[in-house]
């Protein structure tokens, strides 16, 4: 029996670990989106009313050509898919 608990005992160390590494991982991720969300924030909410349209249209241009203007890029510098 008590070799049972040390074999249980011993999987969940191995499992905790490797959580515990996902978990530091997701943290650093996490830091890194905030530090480049949180200027994007501060700029979008210091903008005045009249430019909202255009953030809105350039966003709307690169949803939708986005993918042929990375194409054009890397055809212009010469780079392989």
């Amino acid at each position: 029996m008590n070799a049972k608990i040390k074999a249980a005992w011993s999987a969940a160390r191995v499992s905790a670990r490797r959580d515990l590494g996902i978990f530091f991982v997701m943290m650093i991720l996490a830091l890194v989106a905030a530090l480049i969300a949180v200027p994007i924030i501060l700029i979008l909410t210091m903008l005045s009313d009249w430019a909202w349209g255009a953030v809105a249209v350039a966003f709307v241009v690169w949803i939708i050509f986005g993918e042929t203007i990375t194409a054009t890029v890397r055809a212009y510098r010469g780079e392989k898919p």
